[in-house]
């Protein structure tokens, strides 16, 4: 039952590593990087409104524990319960370590693109209101917007992003607090239905477990397919503002 959704993730995420734009991020002059980031950066900060609505949305409690649970995350407290730099302040420490002022990350305007893609990625949320399988389809484009791709994205990104951050725990250098964390815990470690236990989960597979359960016939099957496919459409239109900053040779080797 689950095959042909997992087969069409793993077919999106191909197509996403192989962007024109991320495909050819070592193509990018380090001034032209960094206003990929700036603009990315609003699609990071449009996480937890999508998540809220997503609480507000669902119908399962226990889903919505699950989706709660990641949200908190967002805003992590040490173990005496005080709070402890948010996400968007560790996304902002990245951006500064990679060389963005302080003054740049914060008057840098949304590009009309980026906001076009963020709104196209609420109004993906509010259609799945009233429909068949409300829940499925929440999660479904959720997942696969907000984690999944999102690892993919910093996948990519990171072989670019680590000549000026580190990663671990004896990593020589500024290390980082943000975008590597999330390449990891965020990303796709198996196949829906297919969950391991051991080491954890994902965010990906916690939500690939709900996803399971509510797949029962070929409608609701159906429903999650398109979900995936809406949020792969949409971070390839995010990406492919960025092209004009490519060399021809380069843009069009990859359209190929």
């Amino acid at each position: 039952m689950l095959a042909p959704l997992n087969a069409h993730e793993l077919r999106c995420i191909s197509s996403l590593r192989a962007h024109p734009l991320l495909a050819n991020i070592a193509a990018l002059s380090w001034d032209n990087l960094l206003d990929l980031l700036l603009q990315r950066r609003y699609l990071s900060l449009s996480i937890v409104n999508v998540y809220e609505c997503v609480i507000d949305a669902l119908e399962s409690d226990a889903i919505k524990a699950t989706v709660r649970q990641i949200l908190h995350e967002e805003y992590p407290r040490n173990t005496r319960g005080m709070p402890l730099a948010s996400h968007r302040e560790l996304l902002f420490r990245d951006l500064q370590h990679l060389g963005a002022s302080r003054e740049c990350i914060l008057t840098t305007s949304e590009a009309a693109e980026t906001h076009q893609v963020r709104l196209a990625s609420m109004q993906a949320l509010h259609s799945c209101l009233g429909q068949p399988h409300s829940d499925l389809a929440l999660i479904a484009f959720l997942r696969f917007w907000a984690e999944v791709l999102v690892s993919v994205e910093y996948e990519c990104l990171w072989p670019r992003l680590s000549e000026r951050l580190a990663h671990g725990p004896a990593a020589e250098g500024v290390r980082s607090e943000f975008f590597y964390y999330h390449m990891i815990h965020d990303r796709r470690q198996s196949d829906i239905g297919a969950g391991q236990l051991l080491g954890g989960l994902t965010h990906s597979q916690e939500l690939a477990r709900h996803m399971a359960e509510l797949i029962s016939c070929d409608e609701a099957l159906q429903i999650a397919i398109s979900q995936v496919e809406q949020a792969w459409q949409l971070k390839d239109r995010f990406y492919r503002q960025f092209l004009p900053l490519l060399a021809p040779s380069q843009h069009l080797g990859c359209e190929q």
